[in-house]
């Protein structure tokens, strides 16, 4: 064999050697792609709740026509599949205590924290609650359980559901969400889960079952 033909037969071995090499790792590459588990959908939404909203409309959520703010809530407090852990001063509005019992008799695990002496405020909603069956703790203090989120499937690791929070200035009554300036962020950040899922067990292990007053 000549010194040309060699170099050629050569040229060729080495080309066909780094095709393959290049093809294996692309096809390598794209098993770990396609083994790989679907990010979570995200969500990083504020909602804002003014009393001059003027864009209402009919919602399958309420018989009432609502903001579209409004709408975006309910349709995230209906979201969990595995459970709803709510913390909140004042709630009144009925809207999101329909969604929420719905839950409940679907199977969701809901647990409630409020304000002792707000439970007892006009139109308040957690008498119904605790007839229901949920489960809602307080704690009788000269101090306000003043916080106002709720979490949303945090309880079981699922990979076919995102986990969020949602938190902010808003009381869920009729005042918070068509009277006042308002808002909530909406969020599947994990150090903002975790921190108030911490949260929600410690007050949760601190406060008392409301089940042991009377609401006469």
């Amino acid at each position: 064999m000549s010194v040309k033909n060699y170099s050629q037969t050569l040229l060729m071995l080495l080309s066909f050697a780094f095709v393959t090499h290049a093809t294996y790792n692309y096809f390598k590459q794209k098993q770990k792609k396609e083994k790989k588990p679907k990010k979570q959908n995200e969500i990083h939404e504020v909602l804002w709740f003014t009393s001059d909203d003027n864009d209402m409309k009919k919602s399958k959520y309420s018989r009432c026509m609502i903001s579209r703010s409004m709408e975006r809530l309910l349709h995230f407090v209906g979201q969990p599949r595995h459970n709803l852990d709510i913390c909140m001063y004042v709630w009144t509005n009925q809207d999101v205590a329909n969604i929420v019992l719905k839950l409940h008799l679907r199977g969701v695990k809901i647990r409630v924290i409020v304000d002792a002496d707000m439970a007892f405020t006009s139109g308040s909603v957690i008498k119904k609650l605790v007839k229901y069956g949920i489960p809602v703790r307080w704690m009788k203090s000269t101090n306000l359980m003043h916080n106002k989120f709720c979490l949303v499937d945090t309880l079981l690791r699922d990979e076919s559901v995102s986990p969020f929070v949602i938190t902010g200035s808003l009381n869920w009554t009729n005042q918070g969400l068509s009277g006042n300036y308002e808002s909530c962020i909406v969020t599947t950040a994990e150090p903002i889960l975790s921190q108030l899922s911490i949260e929600f067990e410690k007050l949760w292990l601190q406060f008392k079952p409301a089940v042991e007053y009377n609401f006469n």
